[in-house]
């Protein structure tokens, strides 16, 4: 199955799901991308589960396997953390508990893009370049609103500091509401104002109103789904901090002398949008025509990114913009994103898409770097973990580029933008030195601008704060449960790749499907259907060969081939889409059994490297093995190869079986010798069995003859199948002799393996046991108790220590019956030994 996030949380879906999976199902496998998403978030001091932690959670235990993937695993909150890492092994971790870093190796792999640089893997330098904007007059709108907004959150705070602290923290709220805004354009600053200034007026009534009311002006139902929940929580804040405002009157004014300007430029282009259009004309046309580059706009909120289209079409009248501006939001659909993506990284000669103008609902799943090596952030988000996610569209494995350009606008006059030049630095050393523990500095350093806003008279002061920040202002727990300590992981990460590369190389050795010989097995299936790989060759690619095959092809009519096209076509079927015109629509990729690059290193889009999984192949090759059995595909196989004397290998397969039939081991078993034949009516010997030193020329001859085969004449051919049967007949007493010697030496090493798991397991249980046991007798989070502390963490703190009691009732149990079960499920209960073929080896002769 695959199944979307919010999909988890639609019990009319997952009550089946569950039911469908059982309690348990072996050999499943859970793979959650994006898995942060999962943990418990949303806490000042305790995270509390979300919807879809419980059902994550309730999910989790029914497979036998899992697989989490994220880049963020920690987001501050301890118990967070030891949640998520409980989902995935419940044996090793529970909720609440801190983390031990050196539980972590046996669990979690991290490999930071830093750390493949160091081993040696290629990735593009990142330019970071600041775009200047100064020589404004004073009374430019954008600077202008800047410094009567700040006026204007500066009678806020006054009127609120005689209210309490609660209303203060309030009108702070607000004032960063209207400045984010503010920062990003006029236009998106025009509507939150109008619908601020509402809410004011009827201050009497705003509390029974709708919060999201209070940000969304009349008929503005475009904004992106993304923004909801910020309009939702400022929406909020605008009644609130406002209900105790004393000089109402005095606040309105300020107020409608914004909105004054505000609407004035509201559809103005601003200096960002003239720099903008300069670079455009000045770097993607060569006089009126578009050249192949191609650029990527990222602004915050979709009032923005609406107002900005507009903008630049307007500016390029005079160009052919006719599908060489588009826009991805969060109201895109899926099928319109993968839409998107393809052609944003087709070829530009093929495509006509030059810019994407998103906003940040873009700013992560999704794979913009195979022709664009340009990103300009429109304006910035206050958080910089949201701004490297952005400039990790770009700036990615298998971007062919040497170099991208992330750029950003600074105006040189407006006090904001210093704190916004701190927050790209600090981007860039979080991206390079902190790793997973700089989301969480990530995240405070946001938070902090939130609840405050920037202030003309803060903002040396605030930037210098975020210059300084380091992860130990993050929390220490980050930091001491993730161990994110770089010359260890790194020379922990350089053993598991030197491993991972031994494995590889020793799988290729074993299985021996090189590309070679997958596309000699495809060209033999495709020429027994009636078509073959000379047929459809198309020209080559870098000295890749290409192949462009036809399923109108009457040799791929009926069966399954269709849908194994599918996969070969240049997009996938949209919904609603009906089969028939999907497929007369599309045209089908061509295809290649090595990769194929494109010159300037980057994949060919629209090529398809075959692999031995995919679906054509597997398709190919059933057809490939069904006409072997329709021609009586015989186990006796004669293939010509070196050495002077005939020789001949038996092969066996040795399979041992446990509880319920589950496979614990699989070994092919050669028995070799030097074949012989009765000669003038004189009976042979029976076939005699090589020694070690025999055996192993006759492997090493058997290897060689295979990698490059070669016929015999039929006359010996027909001498060889004729001895077949009394040859391995012969052999067949050394075979289950072999075997049966082989079956005692692998149950002792599976006993061993079981023990050592078993020993291991129980020592993992006790330790967990006692770890519980320790911490429930600890006293509370001293924080926890202090007043102020939302009940909903108080509870989730209830119900972690609540679970922490289950837990160990559990434990005991399971400490009781893991092991042995663990141990049993080694012991081998039958064994089987089925002779699977027989090779010949004929000398060759010159």
């Amino acid at each position: 199955f695959i199944i979307s996030h919010d999909l988890l949380s639609d019990e009319t879906y997952m009550a089946g799901l569950r039911d469908l999976l059982g309690e348990f199902r072996p050999k499943a496998m859970l793979i959650l991308d994006e898995a942060h998403h999962a943990a418990p978030s949303h806490g000042a001091r305790y995270a509390v589960d979300s919807q879809r932690t419980r059902a994550v959670r309730a999910l989790t235990p029914r497979f036998e396997h899992r697989l989490f993937l994220t880049a963020t695993p920690h987001n501050g909150h301890s118990n967070s953390f030891s949640s998520l890492l409980e989902m995935l092994d419940p044996q090793r971790f529970t909720r609440g508990v801190p983390v031990r870093p050196r539980d972590l190796d046996p669990v979690m792999v991290r490999r930071l893009k830093s750390d493949l640089r160091s081993f040696g893997e290629i990735f593009p330098q990142r330019v970071i370049e600041e775009v200047p904007i100064g020589g404004l007059p004073e009374d430019a709108p954008e600077l202008a609103l800047s410094r009567m907004l700040d006026a204007y959150g500066s009678a806020l705070r006054t009127q609120a500091v005689t209210e309490g602290r609660q209303r203060l923290v309030l009108s702070r709220l607000l004032f960063a509401g209207l400045q984010k805004r503010l920062l990003s354009s006029i236009e998106a600053f025009a509507r939150t104002l109008k619908a601020h200034r509402s809410s004011l007026a009827k201050r009497e009534q705003a509390r029974h109103l709708d919060p999201k009311d209070f940000l969304r002006a009349p008929g503005q139902d475009d904004e992106d789904p993304t923004e909801v929940d910020d309009q939702a929580s400022t929406a909020s804040v605008t009644a609130s901090a406002m209900d105790g405002v004393v000089n109402r009157a005095d606040l309105l004014k300020m107020v409608d002398a914004m909105m004054e300007i505000a609407e004035a430029n509201r559809t103005r282009a601003d200096a960002r949008v003239a720099w903008l259009v300069r670079w455009i004309r000045d770097s993607m046309l060569d006089s009126q025509s578009w050249n192949e580059r191609r650029l990527i706009i990222f602004t915050e909120w979709e009032a923005t990114r609406l107002w900005l289209e507009r903008r630049l079409l307007e500016a390029l009248h005079d160009v052919d913009t006719e599908g060489r501006v588009a826009h991805l939001t969060g109201a895109t659909s899926l099928d319109d994103r993968e839409t998107l993506k393809r052609a944003f990284n087709a070829n530009p000669a093929v495509e006509p898409l030059r810019i994407l103008i998103c906003t940040d609902a873009a700013r992560e799943g999704i794979n913009l770097q195979a022709r664009c090596y340009d990103l300009i952030h429109f304006d910035l988000p206050w958080n910089p973990a949201r701004i490297e996610q952005r400039n990790g569209r770009i700036d990615r494995k298998l971007q062919p580029a040497p170099k991208v350009f992330c750029r950003y606008f600074r105006y040189q006059q407006r006090a904001a933008d210093i704190v916004l030049e701190a927050l790209v630095r600090k981007t860039e050393l979080i991206a390079s030195q902190l790793g997973s523990a700089g989301q969480v500095l990530a995240a405070k350093i946001s938070d902090d601008l939130d609840s405050t806003g920037i202030t003309a008279a803060d903002a040396e002061r605030q930037a210098k704060t975020i210059a300084d920040a380091d992860d130990s202002a993050a929390g220490d727990t980050a930091r001491e449960e993730l161990d994110d300590e770089t010359d260890r992981r790194r020379t922990r990460e350089a053993r598991n790749i030197d491993e991972l590369r031994r494995l590889l190389e020793q799988s290729r050795r074993r299985v021996g499907v090189d590309t070679t010989e997958l596309m000699r097995v495809a060209g033999v299936a495709l020429g027994r259907m009636g078509t073959g790989l000379a047929a459809s060759s198309a020209p080559e690619l870098e000295r890749t060969h290409l192949y462009t095959l036809d399923p109108t092809d009457r040799a791929f009519l009926g069966g399954t081939w269709a849908e194994a096209f599918d996969d070969l076509r240049v997009r996938r079927r949209r919904r609603n889409e009906r089969l028939k015109d999907y497929r007369a629509s599309t045209t089908i990729r061509r295809v290649a059994f090595s990769p194929a690059i494109l010159p300037n290193g980057a994949d060919a889009p629209d090529v398809v490297q075959l692999h031995l999984e995919h679906r054509l192949v597997r398709r190919l090759l059933a057809r490939f093995t069904s006409q072997g059995f329709q021609d009586k595909l015989s186990r006796c196989c004669v293939v010509a190869g070196p050495g002077a004397q005939p020789r001949v290998i038996l092969l066996g397969r040795l399979a041992l079986y446990g509880p319920g039939a589950a496979r614990l081991h699989e070994e092919i078993l050669p028995v070799t010798a030097i074949w012989q034949e009765a000669t003038h009516g004189r009976a042979v010997s029976p076939l005699r069995p090589l020694g070690s030193r025999g055996e192993e020329t006759t492997l090493v001859q058997l290897e060689t003859a295979l990698s490059n085969p070669a016929r015999v004449p039929d006359a010996v051919r027909r001498r060889l199948v004729g001895t077949a049967v009394n040859d391995a007949v012969s052999l067949a007493a050394e075979l289950d002799r072999r075997a049966q010697a082989r079956r005692v030496e692998v149950e002792a090493d599976l006993a061993a393996r079981g023990d050592a798991e078993a020993r291991s397991l129980q020592k993992l249980l006790e330790d967990q046991r006692a770890r519980i046991v320790k911490q429930a007798a600890e006293p509370d989070d001293l924080q926890l108790t202090l007043p102020g502390i939302p009940d909903k963490e108080r509870e989730q703190r209830r119900k972690d220590r609540r679970h922490w009691s289950d837990r160990l009732a559990a434990l005991d149990i399971e400490i009781g019956t893991e092991p042995d079960r663990v141990r049993d499920g080694y012991r081998v209960r039958a064994s089987r030994l089925e002779p699977v073929g027989l090779v010949y080896l004929w000398p060759v002769t010159n």
